[in-house]
């Protein structure tokens, strides 16, 4: 096999493992009524109340745009709060409100107990090899990005 075949299988073995993820997680949301992304958004925030939009954009990957209008609809159902803190007037601070921790807590729970029947029918020897593989990649990867970032310099 050539290296470029090799490239496409791994990526599009990637790309198939979270497909798989992504409708797991589509279909446990679908009837609680929170979409996948906001779900995301909930986790981030409440496990970092008082965060900023730039933040929480980085965290979940998305530009400031899109993520303000993610938040406005959370807002809007009753699961974040969006504050202007007195030091300074321009920030905005995300907080979960009691109704996103309740519902984060519920996804939570049922996404883990879902997957849990599937990964762990993996054995640990399996699971240990495909994180320290995974690490390796994210790695690999990280230092390309940083040998050309220094290039460009």
């Amino acid at each position: 096999m050539d290296e470029r075949q090799r490239i496409e299988n791994i990526f599009a073995s990637f790309r198939e493992v979270n497909q798989a993820f992504h409708q797991s997680m589509l279909q446990l949301t679908q009837h609680l009524g929170i979409t996948a992304i906001q779900y995301f958004v909930l986790k981030v925030v409440v496990l970092n109340p008082g965060i900023g939009l730039n933040e929480l954009s980085e965290k979940i990957h998305s530009v400031t745009s899109s993520t303000s209008g993610i938040v406005d609809r959370m807002v809007k159902a009753g699961w974040l709060l969006r504050e202007r803190p007195v030091s300074n007037r321009r920030a905005i601070c995300l907080t979960a409100t009691e109704e996103g921790i309740s519902l984060w807590r519920t996804v939570s729970d049922m996404r883990v107990s879902q997957l849990s029947v599937s990964l762990l029918s993996l054995s640990e020897e399996d699971e240990h090899q495909l994180l320290r593989i995974h690490k390796e990649i994210v790695n690999i990867i990280q230092r390309q990005r940083e040998e050309e970032k220094h290039e460009s310099y």
